[in-house]
């Protein structure tokens, strides 16, 4: 008989104590048992409590039954984003710490029901481990910490990078003039462009210029500075964030000049006959890549023949450049004396200084924004004289420097 009853009260306990284990708890007001005094008034007092009480939030994380959630905890909570939020009733916790009357071991309240028509404040931050998210809430009055509930980490799928792609126009330009640069072909396979930046960079990849496009089509001016080296560059960014560039995002751009020394060397040949060695030196203004103009002074030296003599020459000439090649014409003056000529010859010469020039070229060196070499070829006779040919008339080959 006494060992029944001792069965069955050992049961009854057993029961209650289970039961009791299992029950949900239904708060009305908080700070009776509170975790942490006094309460938090700030991050300055979270902080505080969190450094202070490290042993007693390692056991309640034990006994709720989440210890690898301590480790986590403390690791992240100084840098963790952490915000105050107000839970109303109604509200449910999973469990919670508390010290029974604020002294003695941590417990822990499970189930918990917030039944207050006045909602409480609270710290909220998140922990993350083995793709959960653990949402943590600290109420401000006793910093009793609370785990409100557990999700799934979404699946973070992997971002590719854009593709860029850039179109600059035109491709020759005059220092100090703008190039077009187009990366509206540039793409994103699992999203789309957010903003494209387009610079130039010096022959020491230093930036010149840059522009942030933040809108398509992505298109912008960029001014290119006098000389070579220079690159245009373009980088673009998708809507997660990712940026790339590529080579064909990379363009060799040059600024020519449109004032250009020149000079020239050659061998001009009279026909009446003389021979010369002319030398001659300018400038050369461009106003776009097919059309120029060219003045030079020159001396021409006589060495051979029966007619002529030394000579200067001032020549102006208007060019149409295309491909490699060039043509054109102009007037020149040429100052020779005329003594080694007989009487109807000087008679024919008498006053005529004014020369009718062509010329023709080839660039066989070089490119036309720099140093670059052409071998050319002219025809000049004095303007007055165009019935007498073969009084006045020279022809000439050399070589034209462009510096």
């Amino acid at each position: 008989m006494k060992k029944h009853l001792a069965f069955l009260l050992i049961t009854g306990l057993l029961t209650f104590l289970s039961t009791s284990a299992l029950a949900s708890t239904t708060l009305h007001k908080l700070g009776r048992s509170p975790f942490y005094a006094p309460p938090l008034t700030g991050m300055t007092d979270l902080k505080n409590m969190v450094e202070t009480s490290g042993p007693s939030i390692q056991k309640g994380f034990d006994k709720a039954g989440y210890p690898e959630l301590y480790n986590i905890f403390m690791k992240e909570f100084p840098t963790t984003e952490i915000d105050e939020i107000e839970l109303g009733k109604g509200e449910y916790l999973m469990w919670m710490f508390y010290r029974k009357n604020g002294k003695g071991p941590v417990k822990i309240a499970k189930d918990v029901t917030w039944a207050n028509d006045k909602p409480f404040k609270a710290f909220r931050l998140y922990l993350t481990h083995e793709n959960k998210r653990y949402e943590i809430v600290i109420p401000n009055i006793c910093g009793n910490l609370a785990l409100r509930a557990i999700s799934d980490v979404p699946a973070v799928s992997l971002n590719n990078d854009p593709e860029c792609r850039m179109t600059v126009t035109p491709e020759n330009l005059f220092c100090g003039d703008s190039v077009t640069v187009d990366a509206s072909e540039s793409s994103d396979t699992d999203g789309s462009i957010a903003s494209a930046i387009i610079s130039i960079l010096d022959s020491e990849n230093k930036v010149v210029e840059t522009k942030t496009l933040e809108s398509p089509p992505f298109t912008g001016s960029l001014v290119v500075p006098c000389g070579d080296g220079y690159t245009v560059q373009t980088s673009v960014t998708d809507d997660r964030g990712a940026t790339s560039t590529s080579p064909a995002c990379a363009q060799s751009v040059s600024g020519h000049r449109h004032l250009v020394p020149v000079a020239a060397i050659g061998y001009m040949h009279l026909l009446d006959p003389a021979n010369f060695l002319t030398v001659r030196g300018g400038l050369e203004y461009w106003f776009n890549e097919e059309f120029s103009v060219m003045g030079m002074l020159g001396y021409n030296y006589h060495f051979d023949g029966n007619q002529g003599d030394n000579a200067f020459s001032a020549d102006v000439l208007a060019l149409y450049h295309f491909s490699r090649y060039y043509v054109g014409g102009g007037i020149g003056f040429w100052n020779m004396d005329d003594n080694s000529y007989n009487l109807e010859q000087r008679e024919i010469l008498d006053g005529n200084n004014l020369d009718l020039i062509l010329q023709v070229g080839a660039r066989v060196y070089g490119e036309v924004d720099s140093f670059n070499v052409s071998l050319f070829g002219e025809a000049r006779t004095f303007a007055d004289s165009l019935d007498d040919l073969d009084v006045a008339t020279r022809f000439m080959g050399g070589l034209l420097f462009r510096f």
